[in-house]
């Protein structure tokens, strides 16, 4: 064993935070941890612990804040790390904008969430609430499933929103079903034609033999895109979580697209330990791999968002407070412990 360096983690039967090490073992990188409830732990971050070395990026904080408007969703995704309940109430625009003004006056964006935010008929009188604060202008995005943009008569109310970007999950064709996906190949078609801004598209895998349609179709758009593999949080298909590691993923597509004759330019300044940037043919692409409870390492930057989606807990990075909501909301099970202060947001 080759002990990299001491880091905290969570335990992964109680969720307490408790000391950990990140060490080299046979080729592959693993996280050991000893809980004084639940004794030793082990678990590998990734099979290629010499991938997991040389990933190269710049540390640095979250630079945007993530704001949950909404537990209700019009889809049933076979990985949700939300788990929707329709019949819970969405939070008041109100108490929305004393969440937003409880943070410092810094100007970076805030990214409406839920499950699915366009549930909220009045989402477009959210932005612009949040616009008319009186603090620095923040860019809003909004990630959407887009189903309901194939609606007309709901998409055209952005129009002419100001500081306004959109994100689409649009998951593989065969992630949802073929009627879902052409609603929202509409929702995208409307945004375009309304001049909309969409940021990113984001597609979650089942599976590896899925990635080439996915990278085609993002060649066929333009748009920068997030390429994410399913994680044993909120909803996992039962029986048919495989896991799979960030250096597969890139490895795949790195082949693919040397198959293709691709460009592929590492992009060391916007990724982080759980997101691997690069742009292929001039596009900007994110490979993720999101940690889970066996495998958060606090020290690591492996968010690119602040969130406080925990109740009674401090804000922290984003996939810290998305593992301990799964333990106290969707699980319904007690947190020991708070946020350590060292990784709340201050």
């Amino acid at each position: 064993m080759n002990k990299i360096t001491d880091t905290v983690s969570l335990c992964e039967h109680c969720y307490r935070h408790i000391p950990a090490i990140r060490f080299e073992k046979d080729g592959a990188m693993f996280l050991g941890k000893t809980c004084p409830k639940h004794d030793y732990q082990e678990v590998v971050l990734d099979i290629d612990a010499t991938f997991y070395k040389n990933q190269n990026y710049q540390r640095r904080s979250p630079s945007s804040y993530w704001l949950d408007i909404t537990n209700r969703c019009n889809l049933d995704c076979p990985h949700c790390y939300q788990m929707p309940d329709n019949n819970s109430k969405d939070p008041s625009i109100d108490y929305l904008l004393s969440e937003v003004m409880s943070w410092p006056d810094n100007g970076l964006p805030v990214s409406l969430v839920g499950a699915e935010p366009t549930v909220r008929k009045d989402l477009a009188d959210l932005v612009l609430a949040i616009h008319a604060l009186p603090v620095k202008t923040r860019n809003v995005i909004i990630v959407t499933n887009g189903v309901y943009l194939a609606k007309w008569d709901y998409v055209s109310r952005f129009e002419g929103i100001p500081n306004l970007k959109w994100t689409f999950g649009l998951n593989h064709p065969d992630y949802n079903g073929g009627q879902i996906r052409d609603k929202q190949m509409i929702g995208l078609e409307n945004c375009i034609k309304l001049g909309l801004d969409v940021k990113t598209l984001t597609y979650t895998l089942a599976n590896l033999e899925q990635l080439s349609d996915v990278m085609y179709e993002i060649q066929k758009f333009k748009i920068n895109a997030r390429i994410q593999l399913g994680v044993e949080i909120g909803r996992v298909p039962e029986g048919d979580f495989k896991e799979l590691y960030l250096s597969e993923l890139v490895a795949v597509a790195k082949q693919f697209c040397l198959d293709n004759s691709w460009t592929w330019e590492p992009d060391y300044k916007n990724g982080n330990r759980t997101h691997y940037a690069v742009r292929i043919n001039g596009i900007e692409h994110k490979f993720i791999k999101w940690c889970d409870v066996r495998t958060i390492d606090l020290e690591e930057v492996q968010s690119e968002s602040w969130a406080s989606i925990v109740p009674g807990k401090p804000m922290s990075p984003l996939l810290h407070q998305v593992i301990l909501r799964d333990q106290a909301v969707n699980r319904g099970q007690m947190l020991y412990d708070t946020v350590p202060k060292k990784y709340r947001h201050e």
